[in-house]
């Protein structure tokens, strides 16, 4: 008889290594009534039966503990794998940013250049008669050699030498009796092709380009007066007598608070 109960409670041990090892805990409650049932037989089995009930439960708190770490260390690599990717993501990221970065700023340089408008080589204020224009007392003449428009321009200067001045004169038509300093200077600009329509002191002080030019200058003081010198000789309607209109002038002049400015390359 005790061979049999010993052959039961083998056989349950057997059935609770399965247990343990598929981590079934509704299994194990059904093998603790089996259990019981054994221990009820006799009494003698009682103590085995308490003592193998003592084991299957401690062995299963062993494997379900086991597991539980197993978990977290698992749970605890994944976490770190997932931490490196993002590191390496945050590393490529930064790489792309500061070439990035550095393209945007190699796009404002070349842009800045190529806004910045180059600025021809400033012409000296050459005295009147040199290689480029002669001037008799009173007309001008230029060398063949310089541009058509200065050409023209120089032409239209000599048609105006006998004019008088009027103060708004020359701004209602370009062809009219007599001339200011501003219609004067965009009579002749007109005449070279290199304005449209009259211009007056304040409106000269944004033509064309800022600085001195290779054969024409304007000199703008916006709201008082304007003049221009082509190759070095002054074309301007003061220095004269009162009422005198445009003339070439010789003689020198202050070019204080006068800003100079130029037609586009000229």
């Amino acid at each position: 008889m005790y061979c049999v109960y010993w052959v039961k409670i083998f056989l349950i041990d057997s059935q609770f290594t399965e247990i343990i090892q598929n981590d079934d805990l509704e299994i194990a409650v059904s093998l603790d009534f089996a259990i019981n049932t054994i221990a009820n037989e006799t009494t003698d089995m009682k103590n085995i039966a308490t003592a193998l009930r003592f084991t299957i439960i401690t062995a299963f708190l062993i494997v379900v503990s086991t597991a539980s770490a197993q978990t977290a260390q698992q749970v605890a690599a994944m976490r770190q794998q997932q931490w490196a990717a993002y590191q390496q993501q945050v590393a490529v990221y930064q790489q792309q940013m500061a070439v990035y970065q550095q393209q945007l700023a190699a796009y404002k340089a070349q842009q800045v250049a190529v806004a910045r408008p180059v600025a021809p080589a400033a012409a000296p204020r050459a005295a009147a008669g040199n290689n480029l224009i002669r001037f008799d007392g009173n007309q001008a003449s230029c060398s063949a050699s310089l541009p058509v428009q200065v050409q023209y321009l120089i032409n239209a200067a000599n048609l105006l030498q006998n004019s008088p001045y009027v103060r708004g004169a020359g701004h209602g038509r370009i062809e009219d009796r007599a001339y200011d300093c501003s219609s004067s200077t965009s009579y002749t600009l007109i005449k070279a092709g290199l304005l449209k329509s009259p211009l007056t002191s304040i409106g000269f002080a944004s033509y064309g380009q800022a600085g001195e030019g290779r054969f024409i200058t304007i000199w703008v003081k916006p709201g008082e007066h304007v003049f221009m010198t082509i190759c070095g000789l002054r074309l301007d309607t003061s220095g004269g007598k009162v009422g005198e209109g445009p003339r070439w002038r010789t003689k020198g002049r202050s070019y204080a608070g006068f800003s100079p400015r130029h037609p586009f390359g000229m």
